[in-house]
């Protein structure tokens, strides 16, 4: 690899107890510095101010960590730090509060090396890491934390961006935030798949999003519902005294 390739990268963290996990996990690093390691949390913390990695893989067993609670006070420590939580029984509950508490990846612990690289690459993009069997999973859980759609939020303002779609794009960009699926889409604009494809290509374009997964995230995140301002109960009136007669 030429200089000008290695100074492109950046450095990997590798958290985990085990040491085997590590080696698996940096087997995939082949063309990147030397990652550094972390065993614990307070290592993890310490290699996340003082190496400021740009990938970090994060075993969820990690001592210390605290599982999935734990993640969101890691992230603050490096912001731009792309994160990969891995864990030993991966499941779609999960991945869905993974993406959440602001990972990039999610998968089981025991990854190859070669996918290792394919997610490091992924992620690098801007992209999210994630199994394609979780995905129609991972939308219908998403749909089930916050109400999303045409019908969601009477009156709730979409973001500037939604300008600049067509009609019929922010149509679809919607049902795919409610989590339906390119036929489901299909079959309830009375168009063809091809079509629901072409327009989500357009819309992939003109919101700056990646994926179907991205775009579903961004819809939900911005069409989440606020809490209603209220105006502060009034204290009931007491009974007037009759007059003195």
């Amino acid at each position: 690899m030429s200089t000008t390739q290695c100074t492109d990268l950046h450095t990997a963290l590798l958290a985990a107890s085990s040491p085997a996990l590590r080696r698996r996990w940096a087997a995939g690093l082949e063309g990147w510095p030397a990652p550094v390691e972390a065993a614990d949390r307070v290592e993890l913390e310490e290699r996340m101010l003082a190496n400021r990695p740009t990938v970090v893989f994060l075993d969820l067993a990690l001592p210390g960590l605290s599982g999935l609670d734990g993640v969101p006070d890691i992230q603050r420590l490096n912001p731009r730090a792309r994160l990969v939580l891995l864990a030993s029984s991966p499941s779609e509950r999960q991945a869905v509060f993974a993406l959440v508490a602001g990972a990039r990846g999610y998968c089981d612990r025991n990854i190859a090396p070669s996918q290792v690289k394919k997610a490091v690459e992924v992620i690098q993009r801007g992209e999210i890491w994630i199994g394609r069997h979780v995905v129609p999973h991972l939308l219908r859980r998403i749909s089930s934390l916050t109400p999303a759609g045409p019908d969601a939020r009477p009156g709730g303002r979409l973001p500037r961006r939604f300008d600049f779609l067509a009609p019929r794009e922010r149509e679809i960009a919607l049902l795919v935030g409610s989590g339906a699926n390119n036929k489901e889409i299909a079959e309830r604009l009375r168009i063809t798949e091809s079509t629901v494809k072409a327009h989500l290509t357009s819309v992939f374009r003109k919101l700056d999003v990646p994926d179907r997964l991205r775009l579903a995230l961004f819809v939900r995140r911005q069409r989440a519902p606020t809490a209603a301002r209220r105006a502060p109960a009034r204290a009931p009136r007491r009974p007037r005294r009759p007059a003195d007669a």
